[in-house]
């Protein structure tokens, strides 16, 4: 890998609804994870129609745009990939990078995971 891709892998292009910082890898491989997981759901039912729009232009992927065509992607698919996640319907990992995948300790000593919603007390 180049050093300036390394870099720019390791650049933070923004800070998600939940509040966290996000590197250009994180951000190409969260969806890549969404992509893999349309591509297989519709491919049950036989329906290409995804698919073929991604490569009918010769699609070049997420890790090859820039940070801010990469920003306004993951914007547009933000929610769903939440959504995606929340329920554990990704078929792919996430990158092991990605602040998802940590867990802290908050004030109180407790482990709490980012990026999950609150459940609703009522």
């Amino acid at each position: 890998m180049t050093e300036f891709k390394q870099q720019e892998d390791e650049t933070i292009v923004g800070e998600d609804t939940r509040g966290m910082s996000l590197t250009h890898y994180v951000i190409a491989e969260r969806l890549v994870a969404l992509d893999c997981t349309y591509i297989i759901e519709d491919g049950a039912h036989k329906d290409v129609e995804y698919l073929a729009d991604k490569l009918s232009d010769g699609w070049r992927g997420y890790h090859r745009m820039s940070p801010g065509e990469l920003w306004s992607e993951y914007k547009e698919q933000e929610e769903s990939f939440y959504e995606y996640y929340e329920k554990n319907l990704l078929i792919c990992g996430l990158a092991e990078e990605d602040p998802l995948n940590t867990l802290e300790e908050d004030e109180n000593g407790e482990v709490a995971s980012y990026g999950k919603q609150k459940e609703s007390s009522l």
